[in-house]
């Protein structure tokens, strides 16, 4: 299981698919409400990075300092539905998501959001350094967040 820990690392790496192929540049992570855990990468793709399509990353890993290997083919993530990756996925948008990958799992969030304390919503003993980049939408089971890369102290 991908946990916060391990993603906060790969904000700007490489995404390749199951046979190396590149896929895009990481560029966020949304955690499902329903478990707190990150689901889905936001990937920058197209010649120019100018698209973004959301992947999911149950069985991602990475396999070197610069890239994660990501458990879906370039050409699925290249026919993938679009979401604007500024904005919080409507239900209807990840439902197709979820079956556009194959995954049967898919329900609308219902019940506590597992992701407020890690987002930093509420108070919480130790945060983690993550912040909120959409108020939370009741329904949406993914919340997109903007991992913070911690500045490196040259001294």
């Amino acid at each position: 299981m991908t946990t916060l820990q391990d993603v906060q690392t790969w904000k700007g790496k490489k995404a390749v698919d199951p046979d190396g192929d590149k896929i895009g540049t990481i560029e966020d992570i949304f955690l499902d409400r329903q478990t707190g855990e990150p689901a889905w990468a936001a990937v920058k793709t197209g010649l120019f990075g100018l698209k973004h399509s959301l992947v999911p990353l149950r069985g991602a890993e990475p396999i070197d300092d610069d890239a994660v290997r990501l458990p879906v083919d370039k050409e699925l993530v290249k026919d993938a539905p679009r979401i604007d990756p500024d904005h919080q996925p409507t239900p209807e948008e990840e439902r197709q998501l979820w079956e556009h990958y194959g995954l049967g799992d898919y329900d609308e969030w219902q019940g506590d959001d597992k992701t407020t304390a890690l987002a930093g919503l509420e108070d919480a003993p130790d945060p983690i350094p993550v912040s909120s980049a959409d108020p939370p939408v009741v329904g949406v089971r993914l919340r997109r967040v903007v991992i913070v890369v911690p500045a490196i102290d040259d001294r």
